[in-house]
Order: C-alpha cells, then structure tokens, then sequence
C-alpha cells in the first residue's frame, strides 16, 4: 500500500508535529474504517487490518495522562477484550516514547 501520509492523518500543525490517523468526514471513524454509517456500532471492516499501526493493534488498551493502563470507555465493546496489563503499559510507554522522538526529529527538520 503506497499513500501518502496526508491521506491517513491529521495535519501536522493541528497535532504538534506528531503523526496522528484521520478519521472519515463522512463517518467519524478511522478512515480505514471501511463503513458507511456514522452509528458507533455499526459493521465495518479495516482495510489495512494486517498493517495496522500499534496504536490500533492495542486498542482499547490505552495509557492515561498519568501513564496507568487501561481499557479506553468509549470502545463499544469493552467486553471482548481482556483486562489491561503491565506488559501492554511497557509496550504502550515504549510507542509513547518513539513517538515523541520521531515528533522532536520532524520538529527539528523543519528549522
């Protein structure tokens, strides 16, 4: 899969220079949400499932402003998925960190 980054993400200037996925204009959902309702339970299917960024392989696990781990409230399906762990939080706290490098290094790049 060849797309340029602007297809998939929020500019840059809207998020702090850090790569954050786009949702759908027409959906609100991920834009790789393949769906054509904006209903938070309705059937889609992601397209890039396999390539799936780590963000989205995690979730709903995800870190608090104070680095906790747990499963995200807005998931519409909580249920099937297991508890939080700490092996999720070392993993979480590790993607946190390389994304704040590549932000710092894209930051840098820019003067």
């Amino acid at each position: 899969m060849d797309l340029p980054v602007e297809e998939f993400t929020k500019p840059l200037s809207e998020t702090g220079g850090v790569l954050e996925l786009a949702n759908s204009p027409v959906t609100d959902a991920c834009v790789f949400l393949e769906t054509d309702s904006k209903d938070a339970s309705a059937w889609g299917v992601c397209w890039i499932y396999e390539f799936r960024p780590m963000g989205c392989r995690t979730y709903p696990v995800v870190l608090d402003m104070n680095d906790r781990v747990f499963k995200d409230d807005l998931c519409p399906w909580p249920e099937g998925f297991p508890e939080a762990t700490d092996e999720q939080r070392q993993l979480l706290l590790e993607l946190e960190a390389s994304i704040k490098q590549e932000s710092e290094q894209r930051a840098q790049g820019d003067d």
